[in-house]
């Protein structure tokens, strides 16, 4: 089974074009998930990225593949917890703060994003944005770094050309790890490139 996972303000449908031999998860549900195995696929996107990884170090690795897509593997230094942290609460502040027209604007103008088409998520998604980030804030997860390249035969990250941040991440950090590393065209909402998303999924015989 392939499991697929969207990101934060996004929902299942982000990945309806993979077809329905995946299954894929709706992060504001809260439910649990388990019994992941060896013949299972993992594929998360940003936010879903992190929760994938969580799935997979809890089974240790015991799945056929991991794939993260513009997913971040964890802080490795206090001074990068400390200042994603002030960036979380800021988040936190305007989710709480603003209504959705308006925190959307100040969230669709981020760098990160700056080659993306905007993104309008309905109200009841935004308004159970703040638990979920709550729940999944980078800022407390483990770093998982080492897991990767322990088990970088089952990995897989996907990254936009024109993602800049997560560019850097790759060479700094995944690369010289030998973590098997695909780019394809875009920035950093990689499902909004269905076409070049699902061909390197075909040729690494994900799909």
């Amino acid at each position: 089974m392939i499991h697929v996972f969207h990101g934060f303000l996004g929902s299942p449908q982000d990945f309806s074009f993979l077809g329905p031999s995946v299954k894929l998860h709706d992060l504001y549900a809260g439910s649990e998930i388990s019994g992941i195995g060896p013949q299972d696929t993992l594929i998360g996107y940003s936010m879903g990225g992190r929760i994938a990884l969580e799935l997979a170090h809890a089974v240790n690795f015991k799945l056929k593949r991991l794939v993260l897509v513009n997913a971040h593997p964890g802080l490795s230094t206090d001074e990068e917890r400390l200042q994603r942290q002030g960036f979380e609460e800021s988040v936190l502040q305007k989710l709480e703060g603003l209504d959705r027209k308006e925190f959307l604007l100040w969230w669709n103008a981020l760098p990160v994003f700056e080659h993306d088409a905007p993104i309008t998520p309905d109200e009841e998604i935004f308004r159970r944005s703040p638990e979920l980030f709550r729940r999944h804030r980078l800022s407390e997860q483990k770093n998982y770094l080492d897991d990767l390249e322990l088990h970088r035969e089952r990995v897989l990250y996907i990254v936009g050309h024109q993602d800049e941040k997560y560019m850097d991440l790759v060479s700094d950090v995944l690369l010289p790890r030998e973590v098997t590393v695909k780019g394809i065209p875009g920035g950093h909402r990689l499902f909004q490139h269905p076409d070049a998303l699902q061909e390197v999924l075909r040729e690494e015989g994900i799909l």
